[in-house]
């Protein structure tokens, strides 16, 4: 609902705008600051103008609103006593959860990684958006009462069927790490890597995590070619 909080901000109802930005979003700093905004090429008035900044908007919002101490849990008054499991816990993870948890289930949210945020945590860089962001949400819905279980390979370290047993539903949010290959002349050579196994490196290095040496990829030194242009091409320019 866009146009509601651009006219809320623009009469100085700030926190009015934030109670709108967040009715359809659980984490708008996440989405403005690494949102491609789409909306913006969709402003009607990108036709004979510059659109409207609505991603930095957005992002002006929920930070005033993390400022001004606006932004609490929000725990369930009324309990349903039924359990769900949500598997993934990347940006769809983490609102699927908090949404379930605030309408009274008790909500465990299952991660493979050590850390919550799925590809928020390990793929996006760091100069793109810092890993506060996600922390502090996370205490946020820790409070609200969701448990979060880490280094949990479901189909590995449990199975889909012992998970069923456990909770009243499931959700399955997992992520889209899984990269697209070319067949090409070359492919088997050595110093190709995906950028994937590439990115994540560098955000545990900057969290001040090991990388084994045996895994360890880096570019220094190095004359390095990026096949692809979208934004993980550009994020691994950057990084």
């Amino acid at each position: 609902i866009i146009p509601d909080w651009n006219d809320l901000v623009y009469n100085a109802h700030w926190r009015e705008a934030l109670e709108s930005l967040h009715a359809t979003n659980n984490f708008p700093e996440f989405t403005g600051r690494i949102c491609p905004a789409p909306c913006e090429e969709a402003c009607v008035l990108n036709i004979n103008d510059d659109p409207v900044t609505i991603e930095y908007i957005e992002k002006s919002i929920v930070d005033r609103g993390w400022t001004e101490d606006w932004i609490s849990p929000e725990p369930p008054t009324v309990t349903t006593g039924k359990s769900v499991g949500v598997v993934g816990s990347g940006p769809a993870g983490m609102a699927a959860a908090q949404q379930l948890r605030r309408a009274g289930h008790d909500v465990v949210l299952y991660e493979r990684t050590d850390r919550i945020g799925g590809l928020l945590r390990y793929g996006i860089p760091d100069f793109k958006m810092e890993k506060h962001h996600i922390d502090r949400r996370v205490e946020q819905m820790a409070a609200e009462g969701v448990v979060f279980r880490t280094s949990v390979n479901v189909g590995v370290d449990v199975s889909a069927e012992d998970l069923r047993r456990g909770h009243d539903a499931l959700v399955m949010t997992c992520g889209a790490t899984k990269p697209r290959d070319l067949p090409v002349d070359g492919r088997e050579l050595e110093g190709v890597h995906f950028a994937m196994n590439f990115l994540p490196q560098q955000n545990r290095r900057v969290a001040g995590l090991a990388v084994p040496d045996d895994v360890a990829l880096t570019a220094t030194d190095k004359h390095v070619i990026v096949i692809g242009g979208g934004d993980t091409g550009s994020d691994c320019i950057g990084t």
